[in-house]
C-alpha cells in the first residue's frame, strides 16, 4: 500500500533540491556571462560584437549557453528519475533494505564501488541516493536501488543510444 505521506515529503524535498540546483546553474552561467563581457570589453571588443557573439552562442548552443542547456537538461532528467524512484519506494516501502545496482554506461568510480552494497533506505539517504549529487556522476547517474532480495547481482549493462 502506498505511503502518501512519505511520498509527499519526498516530493517536497525533490522540488526544493531542483530549485537549488537550477539556481546554482543559472548563477554559474550569469558569472560566466559577466566574466565574458568584462574580459572582451577590457580587450577592446565593442558591445555590438559581444552581443552578436552571445546571440550566436545562444542560437548554436555554444560554450556558454550550450553548457547551461546541458546542465539544465541533466538536472531535469535527474529530478524526473528521482521522482520516479520516490514514487516506487513509497509504493514498495522505505523499511526494506536496498542493493545499489550500477548501470554500466560511463559508470563513475563511486557507483562501481557502491555496486552490490546493501543498506536500509535511511542509510542510503545519508550515504547518497542515485542522482542525488553524492557521486562523481551527480544527477547523470543511471544506477538504481533494488530490493535486497533482487536476483540482479551483476552490474546492469545498458548500451548507448
Amino acid at each position: 500500500m502506498p505511503n502518501n505521506e512519505a511520498f509527499e515529503g519526498l516530493l517536497d524535498r525533490e522540488i526544493e533540491t531542483m530549485r537549488i540546483l537550477l539556481l546554482a546553474k543559472s548563477s554559474r552561467t550569469a558569472i560566466t556571462l559577466e566574466e565574458y563581457v568584462k574580459v572582451r570589453t577590457l580587450q577592446g571588443t565593442g558591445l555590438d560584437v559581444i552581443k552578436q557573439d552571445l546571440l550566436t552562442d545562444l542560437r548554436e548552443g555554444g560554450r556558454i549557453f550550450g553548457e547551461f542547456r546541458n546542465s539544465v537538461k541533466a538536472t531535469a532528467a535527474g529530478s524526473i528519475n528521482r521522482l520516479r524512484d520516490d514514487a516506487e519506494f513509497s509504493e514498495i516501502g522505505v523499511d526494506l533494505k536496498y542493493r545499489w545496482s550500477a548501470v554500466l554506461v560511463n559508470t563513475c568510480s563511486d557507483c562501481l564501488e557502491r555496486h552490490g552494497t546493501v543498506a536500509e533506505w535511511d542509510e542510503w539517504e545519508v550515504i547518497g541516493l542515485p542522482r542525488s549529487g553524492s557521486t562523481v556522476c551527480r544527477e547523470n547517474c543511471k544506477c538504481v536501488l533494488l530490493p535486497e532480495e533482487s536476483t540482479e547481482l551483476a552490474p546492469i549493462r545498458r548500451v548507448k543510444k
